[in-house]
């Protein structure tokens, strides 16, 4: 087994970091010793959260007890309790983690909202939004997971969203996206130190639906009903209602219609005339014999 030692940059604070790899990933392990993210962003969404004295990280082999203990979607995990991280370097990358850099980073932020929150329960979809966005800015790919999530048959409330990061791969692919934007909707209305009040105060003991309202300005129950509502609408079908792909849907909507109904009509003509067609042969001379009328 090898273990290296590296230094976060000094900004703000150090970290060490002890790396642990099999033989096979060893160019993975230098990799991860010269690309330790930046704490800066991270906890400058946090706040002052103390940082542990170590953090391990264990690079695993696909087929290793650990590989197989998971899902093959899952390309790496936190054990904040140990302050251990467990990565799977041949599965990088999987959304929400585009590279190895990005998924450290993602699981660093993850010990570090457990510290945070003084090691009290979150709900998952907090924990796994605030780790997904400390961990790298909001993309092109995120926001169209996002409006897939909300527009086709995804999760319609937190529980929802909880529900799908234990669920398949696109399940869980759709949750992370959605909790991303619902702690930036936090965000936006709490202002940009709002995650870092809520885990002061769940730290400080409050639960987490109280430390939620008083820094939020809303019971947590309404701020879901907003995003699941006006936050959607406004952010997904708006936008894609106005863009130039929803009017060429809809010119093409309509000249399909068009087609429909004229093949319609065509066919409707066509049968008359085989109706036509099929009728007995009509006697052009009236008969000269008298009829016999039935009264």
């Amino acid at each position: 087994m090898l273990v290296l030692a590296a230094l976060a940059p000094p900004q703000p604070r150090t970290l060490q970091i002890e790396v642990e790899a099999p033989p096979s990933l060893t160019g993975v392990a230098s990799r991860v010793r010269d690309e330790v993210p930046d704490l800066q962003s991270i906890q400058t969404l946090l706040g002052d959260v103390a940082l542990p004295s170590r953090v391990r990280i264990v690079l695993a082999e696909e087929q290793s007890q650990a590989g197989r203990s998971v899902p093959t979607w899952v390309s790496g995990y936190a054990l904040p309790a140990i302050d251990t991280i467990v990565l799977f370097p041949t599965r990088v990358p999987s959304y929400p983690d585009r590279n190895l850099p990005t998924l450290l980073a993602h699981e660093l932020a993850h010990l570090l909202v457990d510290h945070g929150a003084g090691g009290r329960e979150l709900p998952r979809w907090f924990n796994e939004g605030v780790a997904t966005v400390a961990a790298r800015e909001w993309g092109l790919e995120d926001s169209a997971r996002f409006a897939a999530a909300v527009i086709g048959p995804g999760p319609g409330n937190l529980r929802e969203v909880d529900e799908g990061f234990v669920r398949d791969a696109g399940q869980v692919s759709r949750s992370y996206a959605l909790s991303a934007a619902v702690v930036r909707h936090l965000l936006r209305r709490g202002g940009q130190d709002a995650v870092a009040r809520l885990l002061s105060r769940v730290r400080r003991g409050e639960p987490f639906e109280t430390a939620f309202e008083r820094t939020a300005g809303l019971p947590l129950a309404a701020f879901e009903t907003d995003f699941f509502g006006r936050e959607v609408f406004w952010r997904t079908w708006v936008p894609f209602l106005s863009s130039s792909a929803a009017l060429w849907m809809l010119i093409t909507s309509l000249a399909l219609l068009a087609i429909w109904r004229r093949r319609r009509l065509d066919a409707a003509q066509r049968a008359l005339w085989e109706a036509e067609e099929d009728l007995p042969p009509v006697d052009p001379e009236p008969s000269s014999e008298p009829r016999e009328w039935i009264h």
